[in-house]
């Protein structure tokens, strides 16, 4: 310090963490740092426990030199002194602070525990705040917060050596979106108290669906498409949460609209359509970071369903394919939530509640069936024609759909043309088809002419949708044409007229039937000539013969020419028939019995075909009955051993792994493309599964096959460890003792077809080391359960985030929380009244019951203390002490001890060790009694003197309830006394009061002697002395 060209050195004396009993010294100096000389004296301090050694001189110290002394000081105890030293400069006094301070601490911490912006995923975050002792002796502090819940300081109070640093650790359980504003005060010993402010902002995980231009989308309509079409939208999936999460696509509803609307009525007609068969989501899993966003494509392909023959049968067969409305809900869910979809199931909620760990999407849509009718029909018929030739037909397609065009498209066939061969025709129209045979080889021709309908139908890649031009419904056409060639017969050669017998001229091919008749015209022109039209002596058949002609085919009818045969008149076969040209009458055959079979012999011969046929078969018979019997005595014989046929045999049962190996194969093809969407039908479907396969026995806790280690090594995609259900994700142990056992289970369900390894990790929480194991490899489609046992001895509340470990990879946690108590008891009522009983004794008659309540988990022992006070206590308990279980209970018996002088009231306190106290309050009621006297007038006569005598007044109780008396003057007269002072008169019963007199003079008088009565009038009994008598002994 400088002042007035001075410098002093230095400018505040300090002593730091001094002692009582030491010796601490220090120099003072100053120097004069003037250009001329000055005078300077130091004055001692006025405290004894400074000593100050300095030699000042009467000099002027010149410019440049100084003056020193030496300080010493000696503490007697441990305290802070201050004094000073006195400068004396010329004609001016300077001080110098002295300052002594004793062993202190000093305690300084941070004033802010931020957790800016958190998640609310009911997990328990921590922050730790700084508190450090600076100084030189051990300091305490002590936090004081009664605010939020949720927070939690721990240490709530401690001792901080010197130079050490204690970390004040914050606990905050994020369970539900809140906005941390809270203030704790911190007591410092020797320092000012310090306000730690505690800032966190938990939000909501909240996923959002937006369309391509950033609106928030709820619901997407698809609009009108045709059953086995497809149409994709794009939406966008955003994460507005500060934390990453795996997200995934299920569904909440499978129902249609029509089947909501007409639920009631056709509950039991509809069948059920699959959700992941109409809607599709590309990708349907994936992880979000922070505030991130994906493009998702959206597909909806509706496909027609199969009705049942009652569903036909009632609606008809024209309503066999009709329009299908469809409204889905698309649940994007987070896989940190274990109460999705089947919380919503169970709720059979239509529209479960917005949260934000998974958001909605409606999905509306209508299927319609292709209404594409050809005209004039199915079939078409075209005209006979010769190669090379064309005939066309017109074909009429009616589009009568009102809503949707129809793409169509011809199957080329051979010898068939169509133009135009594809086209598109707008909604209620239609278009003109030629339908063209152009024929390039002969024949007979019915084909099925395919008309295609085409359309976008979806292509599903594990990244995106491609929508592809395909073929989603045919209708087939029948068509049926005939191909001929141009028939070259060969030209007969027949006798063109009448010519002699002689020459017996015969003609050549002449076999000609009646159709052909008009081709040989111009060859026997006078044989036929004007044949046609000659009808006068037409003998042919009757329509009954003609009708009979054209049911048989096999018969043909040819035309008698001239001289058409030489010599025998047999016709070639015995089936066809000749008949003239003219007449028309058949000509005459004739069969020569030499050559030909009787009718006996033909049956002869038909008898030796059947005869032969019967024994060819007998034959075969034999031989396959043989074969059967010999291999029946194969393993059959005579000896029977008793046993009855599939006696005791049971049908095996087949288990879950063989009923769903081929769904297990087709879940691996599955994972390696597109994988479905999960339904509530089949997340429920496999929980069931999975419940009725406890395991309790078996369990690893370490892989050890190797299917153990090739299924719990492997990284599971989102569905997967969605169906890994450890649960409840919220464990409430609730209300626990202090020093008490509590057990709560944990769920272990795997849903999956491969085994998986669930490790819990317990080392940050000491409340919990009691449970185990802690591993389990859980086999598939199993379900097991691990008991967590809570043991603590803090009171307050108690939360912990409990952290797992799925295959080693996938880690999440679940939530402990509970409230620490003491022990309680509870008093089935705070006051007890008890009344009368006339069928008790007289000193028992007053009795009651209270009820000891131990609503905790934990025994508790418990003592009635009684509280006395100046009229003393009539009343007891039993039991005076005793143990009351968890969860019971224990009567304890009040009694009340009648007399006329007990009090009627009284107070007890039960008292729980280590736990609460609790007061109960007893009351007597007395009941009301008729006591009389059987003598109201007790008559001595004349007794002797100096000689005791005793008379008896006897009390009739005659009343309902026992009465108490009390004499009230007992010594009535000098010599008398009246016993007992106090009784009780049984109800029916009587009580005897004895007066004793004992005279010790000469006297005569009438006295009364008043009986009190408990709750009723008092009673009189008359005394009447005589004067005694004595006899004189001489």
């Amino acid at each position: 310090m400088t002042t007035n060209y001075v410098r002093i050195n230095p400018p505040v004396v300090e002593f730091t963490d001094v002692k009582a009993g030491k010796v601490y010294k220090t120099t003072v100096t100053v120097t004069n740092t003037g250009i001329t000389s000055k005078r300077m004296r130091l004055l001692e301090p006025t405290s004894k426990l400074f000593k100050f050694r300095v030699t000042n001189t009467e000099a002027p110290i010149a410019a440049g030199l100084s003056l020193s002394g030496t300080l010493e000081f000696r503490p007697e105890k441990d305290e802070d002194v201050c004094d000073r030293l006195l400068l004396v400069l010329e004609d001016k006094a300077i001080e110098i602070p002295l300052l002594a301070f004793s062993p202190a601490c000093s305690l300084t911490m941070e004033s802010l525990a931020d957790f800016g912006s958190v998640m609310a995923n009911s997990q328990v975050i921590s922050k730790e705040v700084e508190l450090t002792n600076q100084g030189s002796a051990p300091g305490s502090f002590q936090v004081l917060y009664d605010g939020d819940q949720s927070i939690r300081l721990s240490p709530s109070s401690g001792i901080l050596q010197s130079g050490a640093t204690q970390w004040l650790k914050v606990e905050l359980c994020t369970d539900r979106p809140t906005r941390v504003r809270e203030e704790a005060q911190v007591k410092l010993q020797n320092s000012k108290d310090v306000v730690l402010k505690i800032r966190a902002d938990v939000l909501e995980q909240s996923l959002e669906l937006q369309d391509l231009e950033g609106d928030r989308l709820s619901c997407l309509r698809f609009g009108p498409v045709f059953f086995g079409t497809s149409r994709v939208e794009k939406v966008v999936l955003v994460n507005n949460g500060p934390q990453a999460c795996d997200w995934m696509v299920g569904f909440d509803l499978q129902r249609s609209t029509d089947a909501a609307l007409l639920e009631r009525s056709v509950r039991n007609r509809a069948t059920a359509v699959d959700p992941s068969t109409v809607i599709s989501c590309v990708p349907n899993e994936g992880r979000l970071r922070p505030y991130d966003r994906t493009t998702l494509w959206v597909c909806f392909r509706p496909v027609s369903r199969r009705r049942s023959r009652e569903e036909q049968k009632t609606s008809g067969a024209s309503a066999a394919a009709s329009k299908q409305d469809f409204s889905l809900f698309l649940k994007f869910h987070t896989v940190g939530s274990k109460d999705g979809f089947n919380q919503q199931q169970q709720q059979h909620s239509t529209v479960p509640p917005h949260n934000g760990y998974c958001v909605e999407l409606a999905v509306t849509g209508s299927a319609l069936p292709v209404s594409l009718v050809p005209s004039p029909g199915h079939s078409f018929s075209f005209q006979q024609c010769l190669m090379g030739e064309r005939v066309d037909v017109l074909c009429v397609l009616h589009n009568l759909s009102p809503h949707l065009p129809v793409t169509f498209k011809f199957r080329k066939m051979a010898n068939f043309i169509t133009d135009p061969p594809s086209g598109t025709i707008s909604p209620g129209q239609s278009q003109d088809v030629v339908l063209s045979f152009a024929p390039h080889q002969m024949g007979t021709f019915k084909v099925k002419q395919v008309l295609e309908v085409l359309g976008q139908v979806v292509h599903l890649e594990p990244s995106s949708i491609k929508l592809r031009l395909r073929s989603f419904h045919t209708i087939t056409l029948h068509l049926s044409a005939v191909c001929r060639a141009e028939a070259a017969y060969e030209t007969p050669k027949l006798n063109p007229g009448i010519t002699p017998a002689v020459t017996n001229e015969t003609g050549q091919c002449a076999r000609v039937p009646s159709s052909e008749l008009g081709r040989c015209v111009g060859l026997v022109r006078a044989a036929v000539h004007s044949t046609a039209k000659t009808r006068l002596h037409s003998h042919g058949q009757s329509q009954s013969h003609r009708r009979n002609q054209s049911l048989d085919g096999r018969r043909r009818e040819l035309l008698a020419f001239p001289n058409d045969r030489a010599c025998s008149i047999r016709p070639a076969s015995p089936d066809t028939t000749y008949r003239t040209i003219f007449t028309r009458v058949e000509r005459y055959r004739y069969e020569d019995p030499d050559f030909s079979f009787t009718e006996e012999e033909e049956q002869q011969r038909q008898r030796h075909r059947d005869h032969y046929l019967a024994f060819i078969r007998s034959l075969r018979k034999t031989r396959l009955q043989k074969t059967t019997a010999r291999l029946l005595g194969e393993v059959e014989d005579n000896i029977d051993i008793g046993l009855r046929p599939a006696a005791g045999l049971l049908t095996p049962q087949l288990s879950l792994r063989d009923l769903e190996s081929n769904h297990s194969q087709e879940g691996h093809s599955v994972d390696q493309g597109h994988s479905q969407l999960l339904t509530t039908c089949m997340l429920a479907a496999m929980e069931t599964r999975s419940r009725f396969r406890q395991v309790t026995e078996g369990i690893n806790a370490l892989p050890s096959t190797n299917q153990e280690v090739a299924d719990c090594s492997r990284t599971l995609t989102v569905q997967q460890l969605h169906q890994v259900v450890i649960g409840p994700s919220l464990i409430d142990f609730g209300e626990v003792c202090v020093a008490s056992v509590c057990v709560r289970n944990l769920d272990l369900v795997n849903n999956l077809q491969v085994y998986v390894w669930v490790q819990l990790e317990l080392d940050c929480c000491p409340e919990l080391q009691r449970s185990s194991p802690l591993s389990h490899v859980l086999p598939p489609l199993s379900r097991a359960t691990l008991p967590l046992v809570l043991e603590s001895t803090k009171l307050g509340k108690f939360h912990k985030s409990i952290s797992y470990t799925v295959n080693s990879h996938h880690r999440s946690h679940v939530l402990v929380q509970s409230q620490l108590v003491p022990v309680v008891l509870q008093l089935s009522q705070s006051q007890v009244v008890l009344s009368p009983s006339p069928s008790y004794l007289a000193q028992s008659g007053y009795r009651g019951t209270v009820t000891l309540v131990n609503p905790r988990n934990h025994p508790a022992d418990f003592t009635w203390r009684p509280i006395i006070t100046e009229t003393g206590l009539a009343f007891s308990i039993r039991p005076a002490t005793g143990t009351v279980e968890a969860y019971r209970e224990l009567d304890c018996e009040v009694m009340w001890h009648p007399s006329f002088s007990s009090p009627l009231e009284g107070q007890f306190d039960l008292c729980v060790h280590q736990g609460n106290t609790a007061q109960l309050r007893c009351l007597a009621k007395l009941g009301s009694s008729s006591v009389q006297l059987s003598e109201k007038h007790l008559v001595f006569g004349s007794v002797p003197l100096i000689f005791p005598s005793v008379r008896t007044a006897t009390l009739h109780n005659t009343g309902h309830n026992h009465a108490y008396f009390q004499v009230l003057d007992v010594y009535p007269l000098p010599g008398m006394v009246v016993t007992p002072t106090e009784g009780v008169v049984p109800v029916g019963g009587q009580a005897e009061v004895q007066v004793h007199l004992n005279p010790g003079a000469v006297m005569k008088f009438d006295t009364r002697v008043e009986i009190a009565l408990r709750n009723m009038k008092s009673l009189e009994l008359r005394h009447i002395i005589e004067p005694p008598w004595w006899t004189s002994m001489w």
